[in-house]
């Protein structure tokens, strides 16, 4: 039952001052938490790895902090790029036919280090002018449209990208996005004209350009 401003008692607006009080208390505690993480990460001198990982696409202070507190700063304890994937558990299996990415599972892993990961796979997806954004869309349109793979491939993608930036010491540079050729084009033409036609919306695709013809001088 929507209450109006007339039917609002002094009940109802003690209640609501309740509920904004609580969640102006949470907000505090949250961030009382972010104080002293970043706090006993300079404790600890990891605030440099701490800032290397914040470089790569989609990582914020508290992903990065999550991250730096599931591998450590060490990377020679993990063998490959490889074992560091199969470790998370975002190594999937290769599933394809005909073309066509089919479903894969991951293992088992470290679901912490799992879930942080995703969630920056996601924030990363919509950064804008950052190849990983081009990428998560290029897999979602060679799985036919599904996210869940492209989200697992993006994980996988700035694990390969965190592991780099703690083993040398540098942090990320962004990388140009790449030129697409006209395959892929048309390709992602397609997907986004399913997609329309799904919502209702119809479109039909672009005809190429009729090719002109090339007037080849007199032989002499």
């Amino acid at each position: 039952m929507l209450i109006t401003k007339q039917e609002m008692s002094d009940h109802h607006r003690r209640m609501i001052r309740y509920s904004v009080d609580h969640m102006r208390f949470l907000e505090e505690q949250i961030e009382q938490l972010d104080q002293d993480i970043a706090a006993r990460i300079r404790e600890a001198g990891l605030e440099p790895q701490w800032q290397l990982l914040q470089s790569v696409p989609g990582a914020q202070q508290t992903s990065a902090a999550a991250i730096l507190a599931e591998t450590g700063t060490d990377m020679t304890q993990f063998s490959s790029q490889k074992h560091i994937s199969s470790w998370a558990g975002i190594c999937p299996g290769n599933n394809r036919s005909a073309g066509k990415n089919r479903s894969s599972h991951t293992t088992g892993g470290n679901r912490w280090l799992r879930g942080t990961l995703t969630e920056c796979a996601w924030a990363a997806a919509a950064k804008k002018n950052c190849f990983i954004k081009d990428k998560f869309w290029r897999i979602t349109t060679k799985s036919g449209g599904k996210k869940a793979p492209a989200v697992v491939g993006i994980a996988h993608t700035l694990l390969i990208l965190i592991y780099q930036a703690l083993s040398t010491g540098q942090p990320y540079r962004d990388k140009r996005v790449p030129v697409l050729d006209q395959r892929q084009k048309e390709r992602l033409i397609r997907h986004h004209i399913r997609r329309l036609g799904k919502l209702g919306v119809a479109v039909s695709a672009p005809r190429p350009a009729p090719q002109q013809p090339t007037h080849l001088p007199p032989a002499t």
